[in-house]
């Protein structure tokens, strides 16, 4: 951690430990906005056709993806979150996980990110600004610095490529694949709950 994140991290934290109305909007923003990706995800999935999916599964993998490297940094090179230093003002409780990369802001910048590879801009925006909220809402209730969101934006557009990368030698098979079992998953499950009422 340098000076410049120390002092970009006091600019943005909560100025006291006390709750007002832009501490209770940024716990709803760090709380709650991450639980839209994967509910957006399982509506492509169940409502959409082979070519929704086959983007549903590019957009899931680099998810995947960006989550698997965030874990291998964390436990390579764990860095400690400002309340354990301390420093600033905490506002919520967190576990004594590694700080760096944010897992909060890479799901949202890893979806921005896909969304724009697969070239749907509003969706990329809309996504990317709500991913801007959620990295100003963690740093302001004081459990990231804000050199984890740049971390995290980084690390999304490097799983968002190898994303891209498998899915244009994968995509098709896979997708196919993933939507047989689904279909065999529903029929069992419908043959299942026949004979529970039979």
């Amino acid at each position: 951690m340098n000076a410049l994140d120390q002092t970009l991290f006091a600019a943005i934290n909560a100025g006291s430990p006390s709750w007002d109305k832009t501490a209770w909007v940024a716990y709803v923003a760090a709380r709650y906005v991450v639980l839209l990706i994967p509910l957006h995800l399982a509506i492509l999935w169940l409502a959409g056709t082979h070519y929704v999916r086959r983007q549903a599964l590019t957009l899931a993998s680099a998810l995947l993806i960006a989550i698997a490297i965030s874990f291998a940094i964390g436990a390579l090179f764990p860095t400690p979150r400002p309340f354990l230093i301390p420093l600033g003002h905490q506002l919520i409780a967190h576990r004594e996980s590694p700080s760096f990369p944010s897992n909060h802001g890479l799901v949202m910048f890893t979806y921005a990110a896909a969304m724009l590879a697969l070239r749907h801009w509003r969706h990329a925006i809309c996504i990317g600004i709500a991913g801007l909220i959620v990295a100003w809402s963690r740093i302001y209730l004081g459990i990231h610095f804000p050199l984890d969101m740049i971390g995290a934006l980084i690390l999304a557009i490097g799983a968002t490529w190898m994303a891209r990368s498998i899915d244009r030698r994968f995509g098709r098979s896979a997708t196919l694949l993933l939507e047989r079992g689904f279909e065999q998953a529903i029929v069992r499950t419908t043959l299942w709950v026949i004979r529970g009422r039979g």
